[in-house]
């Protein structure tokens, strides 16, 4: 799907337009084979670049031609849980962005929820990567926050639902944290390749990349806590293990006591006092001597 707008800086609204004008903002969204070739040769854009813009597992890059500035970066998809494509082409006479799905932050454009002026092409791609910054920093202070949670579940009683959150989170911060890295790339790349005119746009590049590194940061920071919550688990299930092994063996040793003497006494041959009407009495005195002495030892060496 391709869909065009416009609005000028003397417009109160983004209008949709029927067909192409130059200072408009091309929003394609899942194009067919048949859109990207119409694409490629109405505006003589390259056609891989295009391609990249709906690959997921693309790598996040900048390529500059004569006249076009390719972006290809990570944003979060609909569901805001997986990581996605985006195309950002700034080109002399329009501004493209290109996603497999439409997430959030344009649709807010679209609704004219925000002052998106298509013909300032370095303030509107400024937008557009403040837009993708903000959902990343939500969607990670949301997982740093749940992190911290499962922390404190910890200190109670951890249940197997919340080791396999940890896992997940574990999996979503490490996909942001390549995210992060890569889009930090991409700011230095485009600090590079595009001159500032604006102090104010200098200054917001330069607080994207601000924003972006402190993102990595939190979420390295929440990594780390997950790897200290593993580390207690396991010495946690560990104690545990050996105390019942430690419980198993004690109760072994206290029911083969018993079962050692009996098994002697119940012998077809001849015993000390095996005619003595105290017989029972003296093996049962004998066991609880031995119980007793065996649980002592144990309590002296904090056994039990």
């Amino acid at each position: 799907m391709i869909d065009y707008y416009k609005r000028l800086p003397q417009n109160r609204k983004l209008k949709k337009l029927n067909n192409f004008e130059k200072g408009c903002w091309i929003n394609v969204i899942n194009p067919s084979d048949k859109e990207i070739d119409a694409l490629t040769k109405d505006f003589d854009l390259d056609k891989q670049n295009l391609i990249s813009g709906i690959d997921k597992n693309e790598v996040p890059r900048v390529e500059k031609d004569e006249k076009e500035l390719y972006i290809i970066l990570k944003i979060l998809s609909s569901n805001q849980k997986e990581l996605d494509t985006m195309l950002i082409l700034i080109t002399p006479k329009f501004i493209l962005t290109l996603t497999r799905t439409q997430p959030k932050f344009i649709n807010q454009i679209v609704l004219g929820n925000t002052k998106f002026i298509t013909t300032q092409k370095i303030g509107s791609m400024l937008m557009l990567l403040s837009k993708i910054n903000a959902e990343f920093e939500k969607a990670t202070l949301s997982t740093a926050r749940s992190v911290n949670a499962e922390k404190r579940a910890v200190i109670g009683k951890m249940s197997e639902r919340d080791v396999d959150n940890l896992l997940i989170h574990e999996e979503t911060l490490n996909g942001f944290v390549s995210a992060y890295h890569y889009t930090n790339l991409v700011y230095e790349r485009i600090n590079k390749h595009i001159n500032f005119q604006e102090e104010e746009n200098e200054e917001l590049m330069e607080d994207l990349i601000i924003e972006a590194k402190q993102g990595a940061d939190l979420c390295k920071s929440s990594l780390k806590t997950i790897s200290n919550l593993r580390n207690h688990l396991e010495v946690s299930l560990s104690n545990k293990l050996n105390k019942v092994i430690t419980l198993l063996t004690i109760f072994t040793i206290l029911v083969s006591v018993p079962a050692a003497i009996s098994g002697l006494y119940g012998m077809n041959v001849l015993l000390p006092m095996q005619n003595s009407t105290y017989i029972f009495y003296y093996v049962l005195g004998l066991i609880v001597i031995l119980w007793a002495s065996f649980i002592l030892y144990l309590k002296k060496r904090d056994v039990i």
